[in-house]
């Protein structure tokens, strides 16, 4: 045999070697890119919490009740809330937002939630869901109705799950078939 044929031995170990290599680096792509990937394989608490979080802000709009929308909020200045009327900033002008456009605006209100998609990583997720909003007008008595799809920003604190930022939008009236 010439020095560069390997032996039976010498090619055993090399190619152990080029296995371990390759375990050993789908172990590190894998471990660094568990931060980046929700787990679907594993029980959901964090989504419970959140689907929990979306019901209470619910809770805050047919009420209109700034105080049930502040233990939505994280209460930070960098809480944000954007929908086809504006757009507020901080806990101070979100808790306006609910005391005065769905307070003032109307004297009943009823949001409804549907079709809840959650996303969670480490201390950060997001969802997304459809809504209807019906109310009756302070003004006059007549009744609204209002569609649309809605997206949520958390952050995970050493309090649970909290708002960071919403964005809300009302889903376009239907055209007749047939027109653009």
């Amino acid at each position: 045999m010439s020095p560069a044929t390997p032996t039976p031995s010498r090619s055993a170990a090399f190619a152990r070697s080029v296995a371990l290599a390759a375990v050993l680096a789908v172990s590190v792509c894998s471990v660094s890119q568990d931060g980046q990937h929700p787990r679907t394989d594993e029980p959901k608490p964090d989504e419970n919490e959140i689907k929990r979080v979306i019901s209470m802000y619910a809770k805050a709009a047919d009420e209109a009740d700034p105080t049930t929308a502040s233990h939505v909020w994280c209460d930070s200045s960098e809480d944000s809330l954007i929908n086809p009327i504006g757009r507020w900033h901080g806990v101070e002008q979100i808790t306006g937002f609910y005391r005065h456009e769905m307070g003032d605006a109307y004297s009943a209100r009823n949001l409804k939630i549907s079709d809840i998609s959650v996303r969670v990583y480490t201390d950060a997720a997001w969802a997304e869901f459809n809504w209807d909003f019906s109310a009756k007008q302070r003004k006059d008595g007549s009744a609204v109705s209002f569609h649309g799809m809605e997206t949520q920003i958390y952050r995970k604190t050493h309090g649970g799950w909290c708002l960071v930022h919403v964005h809300y939008s009302a889903l376009p009236a239907e055209r007749p078939t047939g027109t653009k």
